[in-house]
């Protein structure tokens, strides 16, 4: 074993560290502020800010060029002028969000007024316009983060940012419990979330952190940045479109109480995978992209070699929640959020394919984003005309099925492109399988003994 190949290992094992450690803490204190929140708060408050949510994050994949997945990749990217560049361009995607957003919220409040939206879906909340539009500052602000951040990230550096990260939600969530403690309204969440992306931002350009960021323009930089980050826009719409759209199509067909029910489901079965996902992007990403770069010979057993540990991982949780999620609602929630419970069941299997999805990352770190875009572009279409199908017939219980089914339809077309870079191997695809129907077995054996 060679001496980069140890160096590459010793970096990335560091930097898994780092971000597993960090979100693991995130999705704790995100997981305890929810459990005190849920508790000064209506579940209408939390429809209403999962409806404002979804559009600024559709906005922001909407105007995703791919600057992060430019710097890891490129070869130009740790030159200041290509970063100062990405920094410019960056500030002028924060701007158009803001802007689109308020023109969102401005179409959204005179829809109300003519009544073409109705009072019992959240999208006809009479707040939703003007908490949209205070909203929006959040974009501008995360447009002057510094560039440093991403530059990090090609550099395996994780510490700082896990740091930054960590705080400036530590920070917005004891805003959001001291005002929801006093005013108990949707405010608290709201400008709990404008203070952590102040925070954020005024931390990531600390001087320990990097350079100092400057405005630039290089014409061959834009040019780089956007050939490649063109199919990332592509893929960033679709990937907005199947990780929100539950909640678009449902804020249209239920109640924002139901949708505040269905939220709590969705973020406890989504907590494993977000984090998940933050270790691929922030640490599979760059090691892939460096043996794609530097040894592709190895990029098949690199890839593997994650794919089984995170695996083995997968199969236990998904086991798990599949067969006890209603006793963890029963235990964490009053009644308000009981019929959390079924919905948190159904869609634990939404990430049993997470690990097959992993090729993504592989095809990414080959400078492949046109297949990244096919695959959510197929999920996406899934999605939007399966969930509302599914609840005209079985109603809620329905498209909750649908939208837990909507990843298998990416897998014929991951194996055919694996097989195609002849990185596939079968085994290795499905060896971990038998552990999803221990795990589940194992939860279903330990309710009954329990109730016995």
């Amino acid at each position: 074993m060679n001496s980069q190949t140890i160096s590459l290992r010793k970096r990335t094992f560091k930097a898994g560290s780092w971000v597993l450690t960090g979100h693991l803490f995130s999705q704790f204190l995100r997981f305890g502020g929810n459990l005190i929140l849920t508790r000064l708060l209506v579940p209408e408050m939390f429809g209403v800010m999962a409806i404002v949510n979804v559009i600024l994050a559709g906005l922001a994949m909407f105007s995703d060029v791919g600057l992060l997945q430019n710097i890891v990749q490129s070869k130009r990217g740790e030159e200041r002028d290509y970063l100062n560049t990405a920094w410019t361009i960056q500030i002028i995607r924060g701007f158009l969000i803001f802007f689109v957003t308020l023109v969102i919220s401005a179409s959204l409040y005179y829809l109300n007024q003519f009544g073409y939206l109705s009072p019992d879906t959240a999208y006809g909340n009479a707040e939703l316009p003007l908490i949209l539009a205070v909203m929006s500052i959040t974009a501008a602000i995360s447009g002057f983060n510094s560039i440093q951040l991403s530059l990090l990230n090609r550099k395996l550096m994780m510490g700082k940012l896990v740091a930054i990260e960590v705080f400036s939600q530590l920070v917005g969530l004891v805003i959001m419990i001291l005002w929801a403690s006093r005013a108990h309204d949707v405010w608290a969440l709201v400008f709990g979330n404008i203070i952590a992306s102040g925070m954020k931002m005024i931390l990531s350009h600390a001087s320990d952190i990097g350079g100092r960021c400057r405005f630039c323009w290089d014409s061959e930089a834009v040019s780089e940045i956007f050939h490649f980050g063109k199919w990332v826009f592509g893929s960033s719409i679709f990937t907005f479109l199947i990780a929100q759209g539950d909640r678009l199509i449902l804020g249209g067909l239920i109640s924002p109480n139901e949708l505040g029910v269905y939220g709590i489901a969705f973020f406890l079965a989504t907590a494993f995978k977000d984090v998940v996902r933050k270790v691929m992007s922030s640490v599979f990403y760059p090691v892939l992209s460096e043996v794609a770069r530097t040894r592709p010979e190895d990029l098949k057993n690199v890839y593997y070699r994650m794919r089984s540990r995170l695996d083995i991982v997968v199969m236990i949780v998904v086991g798990g929640l599949a067969s006890t999620g209603h006793v963890v609602i029963d235990l964490l929630y009053d009644e308000r959020y009981q019929d959390a419970g079924w919905m948190l069941e159904i869609l634990s299997f939404s990430i049993v394919f997470l690990g097959t999805t992993m090729a993504g990352v592989c095809f990414m770190a080959l400078g492949d984003s046109k297949t990244v875009m096919i695959l959510t572009a197929i999920s996406t279409f899934f999605l939007f005309s399966t969930v509302p199908i599914a609840y005209s017939f079985l109603g809620l219980y329905g498209a909750v099925v649908a939208i837990a089914l909507n990843t298998v339809v990416e897998i014929p077309l991951i194996l055919y492109k694996m097989n195609k870079y002849k990185l596939l191997s079968w085994k290795d695809e499905f060896k971990m399988w038998p552990i999803l129907f221990l795990s589940y077995g194992f939860g279903k054996y330990l309710l009954v003994f329990i109730n016995s």
